[in-house]
């Protein structure tokens, strides 16, 4: 005896209904009523479609959901968001995937493909037994799944959503649907009034080139957070040498944000190194490849400073040696030109790479600019046995933050390490030293850091304590000892460091402002938090990952207590005109080298 096929159906629909609560319950902040009601709806549509139209195809419909389900839980512990058509591009820059798989892997996330095999094999003595009586699609099926699939399909097209919009309003079928529909359709380009920040300096500017005329090195830290800073774990420092270097000749800015898109690490290097905003769900040194920017280091480079860049990953990885000549590198040494002597995770080890970056600088004529990117804490952040230095807790073993702080407390002694062999080449007193986070390592999407890292801050962990990175300038025999509280971001790196340097190039297009001499700090994020989102010196926005602006988070700072939403229209409208105006000008000079070609 065979099961009918209203009773079939029945069974995997409620198979089916219990992962998707289970999806929603477990990826942190997803559950809500209305949005696993449309994944249901959707769900029912697509069963009818599968089981009476295409003939007894519900069971593979049965695994594609199944498995979609498995990988977007997968993808959402180790990026915040659900995989889209168009990061397919980017699989190959994602380094190592099968650790990060193997890591994010978990007794849950198998029970979202688990039955699969048994009930394929179900399924297989069913249709053998039934193939012969295909049962007839009822009459007005067709008129009834058009009608519904009209209905269910006009929310996502009668309004201007983003994908992340569509999944927190409709839910994660919704999503990929509206996702393979739009990957391919170019998004009509709008030219936005250009907005210009005023960055106007005061005529006697704080801190002005006192570090002129020195080499200049720029460190940037892999998943580095601030909260680093100053804490104790288990009676252990976790940075005890960013800390040492905090308490003399330094410039610490504590109110330091990140405001990378998709490309992360990348994206940290283009909006530091620019001054621009990143494209967001785009990869900066991807969509930007073609185009020769008056960056950072072109600027060093014109006003006489020798220009290198070093990193521990091969020069093709995330298209670093396609667009460091572009942006003024004259060298890139990659992870072909070096020693490879301790190679694990994502590149060669931060030891192994600052010593030999030391030996490289020492030869170098001065002044120069040198741009070293770090890797070894670098998600999962899991390090070979013998490089293990730090007493985690039990209860933190084997957790991802446990394994961020075993990470963060190496990569912390190998900055330490290059530091003592500058001193010893006899560069130390003659640089100037700063360093920042490239993006956070902890994120609150994650389920064990949602549970785990309230417990050491002693309060919520949000968005905005994760994406809260370090800023440290340090130059060597200045006496200065100074905490910069006005809020920033990567934005304002580049004109920060010029003043120290002691540059006025005009020539550059900046949103940054130098945080040394500014009345006002303000930072607009990206891709992890929706646009328009902001933090300013007295209130933080985080606009609803659903779009409506009336559920957004908004907080005075002085006080802690909540706002009404458009007391914050203000910001929201300023953070969103400079991400328009920025694209807008990369987007010119994307199109004015296609007119020359």
């Amino acid at each position: 005896m065979t099961l009918s096929t209203f009773k079939y159906m029945l069974l995997l629909l409620t198979l089916l209904f219990a992962k998707i609560f289970a999806f929603y319950f477990t990826v942190p902040n997803a559950f809500k009523v209305s949005v696993v009601l449309s994944t249901i709806a959707w769900i029912l549509l697509f069963f009818l479609i599968f089981t009476f139209i295409f003939k007894e195809w519900q069971f593979g419909l049965y695994c594609v959901l199944s498995i979609a389900l498995f990988a977007d839980f997968l993808y959402f512990q180790n990026f915040g968001t659900l995989p889209s058509v168009r990061h397919l591009i980017l699989l190959p820059q994602v380094g190592k995937l099968g650790a990060n798989i193997k890591y994010f892997t978990s007794f849950l996330s198998l029970l979202f493909i688990a039955d699969l095999i048994p009930l394929g094999i179900i399924d297989r003595k069913r249709y053998l037994s039934i193939r012969d009586s295909m049962p007839q699609t009822p009459k007005g099926l067709l008129l009834t799944v058009f009608l519904c699939a009209l209905f269910a399909v006009a929310p996502l097209v009668s309004e201007k959503l983003k994908p992340s919009q569509v999944f927190n309003r409709y839910g994660f079928l919704a999503y990929h649907i509206y996702d393979l529909t739009t990957a391919f359709t170019k998004p009509k380009e709008q030219s936005p009034t250009v907005v210009k920040e005023n960055t106007q300096q005061p005529l006697k500017r704080k801190f002005w080139a006192i570090a002129s005329k020195k080499n200049v090195i720029v460190i940037q830290l892999e998943s580095f957070q601030n909260f680093l800073i100053g804490m104790t774990y288990n009676g252990q420092e976790i940075t005890p040498n960013l800390n040492s270097l905090l308490r003399r000749d330094s410039i610490y800015f504590s109110n330091y944000y990140q405001q990378t898109g998709a490309g992360n690490t990348a994206d940290a290097e283009f909006v530091s190194l620019v001054s621009l905003h990143v494209p967001g769900e785009e990869v900066a040194y991807e969509k930007y490849d073609t185009i020769e920017l008056y960056a950072l280091p072109k600027i060093l480079k014109d006003h006489g400073f020798h220009t290198i860049a070093m990193h521990g990953n091969t020069g093709w990885f995330w298209n670093r040696s396609k667009i460091y000549p572009n942006i003024g590198f004259e060298e890139f040494v990659s992870l072909e030109k070096f020693k490879q002597d301790l190679v694990f995770g994502m590149g060669l080890s931060d030891l192994s790479f600052f010593e030999q970056a030391a030996e490289i600088l020492k030869g170098y004529q001065e002044p120069f600019f040198s741009f070293l990117v770090t890797i070894s804490s670098h998600t999962p952040f899991t390090l070979p046995q013998q490089l293990k230095s730090f007493e985690v807790l039990p209860e933190h073993e084997n957790t991802i933050v446990g394994n961020y702080l075993q990470a963060i407390h190496y990569a912390d002694y190998a900055l330490g390490r290059f530091i003592e062999k500058l001193k010893e080449n006899g560069l130390y007193d003659r640089s100037i030293i700063a360093l920042y986070g490239d993006h956070a390592g902890l994120y609150p999407f994650n389920r064990d850091v949602k549970e785990i890292m309230p417990q050491l801050l002693k309060k919520d962990y949000t968005y905005r304590d994760a994406m809260n990175i370090p800023f440290v300038i340090h130059i060597p025999g200045s006496g200065i000892k100074e905490t910069v509280k006005t809020i920033g971001g990567q934005i304002d790196f580049l004109p920060t460091l010029l003043n120290l340097i002691g540059i006025d190039d005009q020539r550059f297009t900046s949103f940054g402002r130098d945080l040394l001499n500014t009345k006002e700090g303000f930072v607009a994020f990206r891709y992890h938090l929706p646009d328009g989102s902001f933090i300013d010196d007295e209130r933080y926005f985080e606009v609803s990952k659903d779009g409506i602006l009336q559920s957004s988070i908004a907080i005075d700072l002085k006080t802690g207590l909540s706002l009404p939403y458009y007391e914050c229209l203000d910001g929201y409208k300023r953070a969103i005109q400079q991400i328009e105006s920025s694209k807008h000008i990369l987007n010119s000079y994307i199109q004015a080298v296609a007119t020359v070609e």
